[in-house]
């Protein structure tokens, strides 16, 4: 009985010892939490760039190469054009007309006839061509690098330049810009036949062989001259892109393959960090030439604050930050954090951010938000691949059964599902704002019409769908990079416009740079691209059916019309006017009949920034804007500590709630303890 007794007292005793010591460590527990969270930070970015002039953006994927040589995408071109620099830029602030200016150039090119040939059934033939003269500003220097000498860029010369030409018509180059001179400047193409035989012998591009159209000054090592073979007004334009910019030997030699890896250049920035699927960072390149921010520009820039930073200093920030996501949600929970500085809207957040007027949210405005509304030159389209079995080839069946495609698919509903009613259907590939876009004209295989285009599809021999030879739907493959949960909604959508004429569409969905090689190879037969103009002229559009443009130029539907490019020819050469509007037409009713695009689209985006940062202006052309841009970063750093501040209120009331809860259990004990001990008293 003592026994018993006594050791339900030792165990009662104990249990309370437990209790109160739970609840003990409840009460210094709760405070400590509390302490450590408030340490504790959702920011993705390192501690040290708090406070700094950092510019963070984001890119929807790693870029496949960044090599100046071979880059065309647009993700590749605005990292290039922060670390190259051309002869010639776009003045950041006058869009209305576009207006050309001296990059690295000392002076506008001069342009004159001159003495030329062209090769002809194997024999040159004499031709008056068009000698322009250029000449680089002195003292502009390659950024540090390994590849130099103690690490130490050197100064640009012109050989740089004609280093960079001759390396577009390196065979193991496949610079997609090289039919634009190959045609053009006196002797390249024969410097490129020269090199393929090397190849073919596998041996190395030999760039002592001589060119004729490209000279440099022996007496002044920072002229040049190119020799054209026929007037070519639009060079201008081509001497403003990352394709011409000087270009360091050594580089390209001391890094081999993984050049499109290390690009070395003359602009404000450098490529310090590419973390692949995570981010990249430019840094300042402390030897970038002296460059001023614009004082003058479009009417009303001064009432919209772009001219607060006239004539300082470029860039206006020491880093850009990108980091890669891939998923659009994910990207506007960081923006919304105030973890990204700018970002699109996205069909998730439209709802959230436009109103029905069209104009910002007042929620979205009271947080320090600014809408930009953007219109680039730029053209949507399906391309068939014009040398498939199926899809390809030039008879009237297979037009009619792209035609028949083309009226299938409801652009506007895509417009409408995809884009939140932003863009306008296209009809043909020049957009507006751009030499030859005719708004009255109306595509007759971009009306959208399942009847007319199940008709078309009979006529081309497959009726309801069906393929006579295997007595099945004919299927479609579509090639794409629509991996997202968007994109994969987007695919729905197309398969059922297919399968209301009664094909069947075969989605190949990959990550953009497995897409991006198939492509190039011509490895599909249906997909879906896009096209920026890199200059304001109608050739950049209709350039993109030009046969000799195929891949790895931008021809990736590889259409080849003899007689549109014999019009084509003739129409690049001229300036604006109605003898060059003309032919464009030509063309277009050429190409339209043809059909080997399904024209899409001309794209209209909405762009959003805080306003923390300052001078945003999208530039329709260029893609170096972030030199321009400079940030509030303290403002940045208090508003994403207001917007990111823990909250503590979930763990403090489950703690409240264990101790209230650990408290009647203890005093339970605490009375039977006392029962108990009186009892054996």
């Amino acid at each position: 009985m003592i026994n018993t007794s006594g050791s339900g007292s030792q165990g009662s005793s104990a249990q309370a010892h437990r209790l109160r010591r739970s609840a003990t460590a409840l009460i210094f527990f709760v405070p400590l939490v509390l302490s450590l969270l408030s340490g504790c930070s959702n920011n993705p970015y390192p501690a040290e760039e708090a406070g700094r002039p950092v510019i963070y953006r984001y890119l929807g994927d790693d870029p496949k190469r960044l090599d100046p040589s071979i880059s065309y995408m647009v993700t590749e071109g605005e990292i290039l054009s922060l670390i190259c620099n051309s002869y010639f830029q776009y003045n950041y602030l006058k869009q209305s007309p576009f207006k050309l200016e001296l990059g690295i150039g000392a002076v506008m090119p001069t342009r004159r006839p001159s003495p030329a040939w062209t090769m002809q059934g194997g024999k040159k033939v004499a031709k008056t061509g068009e000698l322009w003269s250029f000449r680089l500003k002195p003292g502009i220097v390659f950024q540090d690098d390994s590849c130099f000498p103690g690490g130490k860029g050197r100064e640009v010369l012109a050989s740089d330049i004609i280093y960079s030409f001759k390396r577009m018509a390196d065979p193991s180059v496949p610079c997609p810009v090289l039919p634009f001179f190959e045609d053009k400047i006196v002797g390249l193409k024969e410097y490129h036949d020269h090199q393929r035989e090397r190849a073919k012998q596998r041996q190395p591009a030999d760039y002592r062989f001589p060119v004729d159209g490209l000279q440099t000054d022996p007496k002044d090592r920072y002229a040049f001259r190119l020799l054209l073979n026929q007037p070519y007004p639009q060079l201008r334009y081509l001497m403003a892109m990352n394709f011409t910019t000087p270009i360091p030997r050594e580089a390209v030699e001391h890094y081999g393959p993984d050049f499109r890896r290390h690009p070395v250049g003359c602009g404000p920035f450098m490529l310090t960090e590419w973390s692949p699927k995570l981010r990249l960072v430019l840094k300042r390149n402390p030897h970038f030439r002296p460059e001023y921010y614009p004082g003058q520009g479009d009417p009303g820039d001064r009432e919209a604050g772009l001219l607060a930073d006239a004539g300082k200093r470029l860039p206006l920030s020491d880093e850009v930050v990108y980091t890669i996501i891939k998923e659009g949600l994910t990207g506007w929970n960081l923006f919304q954090q105030g973890y990204l500085d700018d970002y699109s809207v996205i069909k998730e957040s439209f709802s959230q951010v436009v109103s029905q007027q069209g104009t910002l949210t007042p929620q979205m405005a009271a947080r320090g938000i600014r809408l930009d509304r953007s219109r680039e030159p730029n053209i949507g389209y399906y391309a068939f691949n014009m040398r498939d079995s199926v899809v390809g080839g030039y008879t009237p069946q297979r037009r009619k059964l792209r035609q028949a495609i083309s009226m299938a698919i409801d652009v506007q509903a895509a417009i409408d599902l995809f884009s939140s009613g932003l863009g306008t259907q296209a009809q043909f590939l020049i957009p507006p704002g751009i030499f030859g876009y005719d708004k009255d004209f109306r595509n007759p295989y971009r009306q959208y019409n399942v009847a007319a285009a199940k008709k078309l599809l009979a006529e081309a021999g497959y009726p309801n769908g069906i393929d006579p030879r295997t007595n099945e739907r004919l299927s479609i493959t579509f090639d794409n990079a629509a991996t997202s949960a968007a994109g994969r909604q987007f695919v729905i959508f197309l398969k059922d416009q297919f399968n209301s004429i009664g094909i069947r569409l075969v989605s190949r969905s990959s990550r953009p740079e497995v897409w991006q090689d198939r492509i190039d190879r011509g490895d599909f037969q249906f997909t879906h691209y896009g096209w920026l103009a890199d200059y304001p002229d109608p050739e950049n559009f209709v350039f993109l059916l030009y046969g000799p443009n195929r891949r790895p130029g931008p021809n990736s539907a590889a259409y080849d019309n003899p007689e549109y490019n014999r019009l084509f020819e003739q129409m690049r050469s001229m300036d604006d006017g109605p003898e060059r509007l003309a032919i464009i037409r030509k063309m277009r009713d050429i190409a339209v009949e043809d059909c080997p695009w399904v024209f899409d689209d001309h794209a209209e985006s909405l762009l959003l920034h805080y306003d923390w940062l300052s001078n945003m202006k999208r530039h329709p052309i260029a893609l170096d804007s972030a030199k321009y841009m400079s940030v509030d970063a303290g403002k940045r750093a208090r508003q994403r500590e207001v917007w990111n501040r823990p909250s503590y209120w979930p763990l403090a009331a489950l703690a409240t709630f264990l101790v209230v809860g650990t408290l009647p259990a203890f005093a339970t004990v605490r009375k039977r303890r006392s029962r108990r001990l009186r009892r054996n008293g």
